[in-house]
């Protein structure tokens, strides 16, 4: 009989049970701290990502925007209070606006949260921290209301960086010239007028995963222009500007239409006591100059027409005159004018307006010059086929 045999006591294979428990829970612990680690760098990344996916897209937007502004740039008290900032453009489909705005005193479990920043996009203005009106959300888990600053570029070389504390790069200052802002013509939903020009927008967004600043500036950057085109119409446009008349107008003529005429002889003493009047005599006119207008419609063939008239008259009230009775004065009633020292009555419409242009009475010169002018202008342009005829 054996009197012992090896083996572990039962206090051994307790003391190896509880080292045992202490490394795996260790183990444990660190595989879970290991996960939570690499789920936050995760959401981390995410967030960051966030972050750059949406200051890419407002730089994108503000290269295609005419103006950026912002009426709301901080938000108030209130339930509905919001900071909003807007956009504008325009190109051939019509206006476009939009905006991006943030609710910061909404409850979490509200349609839009204050931590969302959402966008919002129409073809008429969008009015202000307007919680009736929704948008796509860009953006969460904000921890504070967005703040919007707006910075003129003659004040780009002084602004400190909202994020960085520290002076804007050099590169932007020099390159955004010092241009006041340009009224655009359109009014936004306050009826205010929106103006565009190298006013720099900068916006602030903080998150629970980081910040960002972004400086926008309408148009190109870092130039910044905004251009504002007017445009004038040709002659023929000018015909019916802004008026009824036709504007498919191609053809001109001209037409004089003696109304009444008077030869009078120099020395005619019961006519011009005072010996003005030159050798031979004169003849006092008047009538209407007539600019005879036309054009073919392209949708149905059709014919448009315009007249328009001008009253000519040669009257003199510095002379004496005394022939001639009231009702041969000018069609405004006045008498002002000038002598013409020729007969022509039958001459030719052009001939005429340059015979008799430099006589006629005060003020009716230079609009029947205006309108020769332009109607010489449709006539040529409508025989060299410069535009079509449906305007």
């Amino acid at each position: 009989m054996r009197g012992s045999e090896a083996g572990f006591s039962l206090i051994e294979v307790l003391i190896a049970t509880a080292l045992f428990a202490v490394v795996s829970f260790g183990a444990f612990e660190a595989v879970r701290q290991l996960v939570a680690a690499t789920q936050n760098i995760s959401a981390r990344r995410l967030g960051y990502a966030a972050l750059e996916r949406f200051s890419v897209q407002l730089r994108a937007e503000a290269r295609s925007a005419t103006a950026i502004w912002s009426r709301s740039a901080t938000a108030g008290g209130g339930h509905d209070d919001c900071v909003q900032l807007d956009f504008f453009t325009a190109d051939a489909g019509g206006p476009t606006f939009w905006s991006y705005r943030n609710f910061p005193n909404h409850g979490p479990a509200e349609a839009i949260p204050g931590s969302a920043l959402e966008r919002l996009a129409a073809p008429a203005p969008i009015a202000p921290c307007d919680p009736t009106q929704s948008g796509a959300v860009v953006l969460t888990q904000l921890d504070a209301a967005p703040t919007v600053t707006s910075i003129s570029a003659d004040r780009l070389a002084s602004h400190q960086d909202a994020y960085l504390q520290q002076a804007d790069s050099p590169y932007v200052t020099a390159s955004v010239p010092a241009t006041a802002p340009i009224p655009l013509g359109v009014l936004d939903a306050s009826g205010e007028q929106i103006g565009g020009g190298n006013t720099v927008t900068e916006l602030r967004v903080d998150t629970a995963i980081g910040s960002r600043v972004v400086d926008l500036l309408p148009g190109v950057f870092p130039s910044g222009f905004t251009e504002v085109l007017r445009y004038t119409c040709s002659e023929r446009c000018d015909v019916g500007h802004d008026t009824a008349a036709p504007k498919t107008l191609t053809a001109c003529s001209m037409s004089w239409l003696p109304g009444w005429s008077e030869f009078v002889r120099w020395n005619d003493a019961s006519v011009d006591p005072g010996g003005s009047l030159i050798f031979p005599g004169g003849w006092f006119i008047a009538g209407t100059f007539d600019f005879n207008y036309t054009g073919t419609r392209a949708s149905d063939g059709g014919t448009d027409a315009l007249v328009k008239s001008y009253t000519a008259t040669n009257w003199d009230a510095t002379r004496d005159y005394t022939a001639f009775p009231p009702d041969r004065r000018a069609a405004d009633g006045s008498t002002a004018g000038s002598f013409a020292p020729w007969d022509v009555r039958a001459e030719v419409a052009p001939a005429w307006l340059l015979d008799f242009a430099p006589f006629l009475a005060a003020g009716e010169s230079a609009p029947i010059v205006a309108e020769q002018q332009r109607c010489d202008a449709v006539q040529q342009q409508g025989v060299a086929g410069g535009f079509y005829t449906n305007g």
